[in-house]
């Protein structure tokens, strides 16, 4: 008769910072990290519609420098580019100023709804689950 061996591995005890996650928890989980992927690119545009309204500023400081009977060239867009006169070109700064102003208030608006949304979901999240689960950003997200 052949003798078996045997060997009997330990069973790991569960973790004490384990906890069940819901289908509900699971959703709000989803939903906080689309919410954030959302906020971190409303962010982005934000940033960028403040530069080109600050270039736009800066394009009217030096448009009161230019000579009232020069062409002014003028840029829409990567390709089109024109000429017009001082005031036709300030007329133009004035509407793209305004354009991009009601872009970075609606910006504005929606990084302030993704704010108070993620506010919500955090403290949802962080009283059902505790330290299980990290929902604040790393380093990397503030660049």
């Amino acid at each position: 008769m052949a003798s078996t061996s045997t060997t009997i591995l330990p069973v790991e005890p569960a973790k004490k910072d384990s906890v069940a996650v819901s289908k509900d928890v699971h959703a709000q989980i989803g939903r906080f990290a689309i919410l954030h992927s959302l906020s971190q690119e409303n962010a982005a545009h934000l940033k960028l519609a403040k530069k080109e309204l600050q270039d736009i500023t800066d394009a009217e400081d030096e448009l009161l420098l230019v000579d009232d009977d020069v062409l002014v060239p003028c840029q829409v867009d990567l390709v089109a580019v024109f000429e017009k006169s001082k005031d036709d070109a300030s007329a133009f700064l004035e509407e793209e100023k305004s354009r991009i102003q009601t872009q970075i208030d609606r910006l504005t608006k929606q990084a302030a709804d993704y704010g108070e949304e993620l506010t919500e979901l955090r403290s949802v999240l962080y009283g059902k689950l505790g330290n299980a689960v990290q929902l604040e950003g790393t380093d990397e997200d503030s660049d």
